[in-house]
């Protein structure tokens, strides 16, 4: 199940399975009530996409090493 996160320095990070591989993609917002809810809502999406098919690694993350 695809989560969001927070790292010890308090940042917010996605981590979610692509393919059969766990994914994690940090994001510079800190760990607020209201950077969570839109870290969830762009998580609903990322996982909608997924399962259709049509998740594009590279759009939603540009500067990921898995792009």
């Amino acid at each position: 199940m695809a989560s969001v996160r927070a790292r010890s320095d308090g940042r917010l990070f996605f981590d979610f399975r692509f393919r059969g591989s766990r994914c994690r993609e940090l994001t510079a917002l800190g760990d607020t009530p209201a950077n969570r809810r839109k870290m969830e809502k762009a998580l609903a999406r990322i996982e909608a996409d997924i399962a259709a098919g049509t998740f594009d690694y590279g759009t939603t993350f540009p500067g990921s090493k898995r792009a």
